[in-house]
């Protein structure tokens, strides 16, 4: 059977070809940096984080073997990066600047400033208590939630098991509510059959199956 195109691009991005690798990562850059937010302090840091997370993966490259497949390899390595990182920076505590998704809040017409306003609070707030969950759990709720994997691809991620992964949604979900200070939250879209709700937005893309 000859190789197929992602084939050739891992061989050749094995054997030290830059723009391999970057047509391998390029499709998952976007949701690389929205998973670095969880991890860093501001917009910059988490630009920052997510370039040192791709550095390591480029150097790890050669160790994939296609057990799995290269995007979850790939999110398996980088997750390692930023819980790394994350150990590494404990006890620096700030509030994100990047808002969970910009067009929240919006309404025909655009919003009203006092609308704006609130809505802008509200994000820092939910990134703020985010990034005070602890790791384990945080990783999954951003990779569940936010980013809509599937139980079985965060799963291969985090090379747990899938009941592991339900259970860290659960207890991030918690943690998130009562460091919101809220009793209850509206489960996330396509999300009602996890244990436990949270108050992030919905997740950016369609949930797979």
């Amino acid at each position: 059977m000859p190789p197929t195109p992602l084939d050739e691009l891992v061989e050749r991005a094995q054997a030290g070809d830059v723009r391999a690798f970057e047509a391998l990562v390029d499709a998952q850059l976007p949701r690389i940096r929205r998973y670095a937010r969880a991890f860093a302090a501001a917009e910059h840091e988490a630009d920052d984080l997510a370039q040192e997370a791709l550095v390591r993966v480029y150097r790890s490259l050669r160790s994939f073997r296609w057990q799995s497949a290269f995007s979850t390899w790939l999110f398996a390595v980088v997750r390692s990066a930023f819980l790394d990182a994350a150990k590494g920076r404990a006890g620096t505590r700030r509030a994100l600047e990047e808002p969970l998704r910009d067009h929240h809040g919006e309404r025909e017409g655009g919003p009203r400033p006092d609308e704006a306003l609130a809505a802008e609070q509200e994000r820092r707030r939910v990134w703020a208590a985010l990034r005070e969950v602890p790791d384990e759990y945080r990783s999954a709720v951003v990779l569940f939630d936010i980013e809509g994997l599937s139980y079985d691809e965060v799963a291969a991620i985090e090379a747990v098991a899938v009941g592991t992964v339900k259970s860290r949604l659960h207890r991030g979900r918690a943690h998130l509510r009562r460091l919101l200070g809220e009793a209850e939250a509206t489960p996330l879209t396509g999300a009602s059959d996890a244990p436990g709700t949270n108050d992030l937005p919905a997740p950016s893309h369609p949930r797979k199956p």
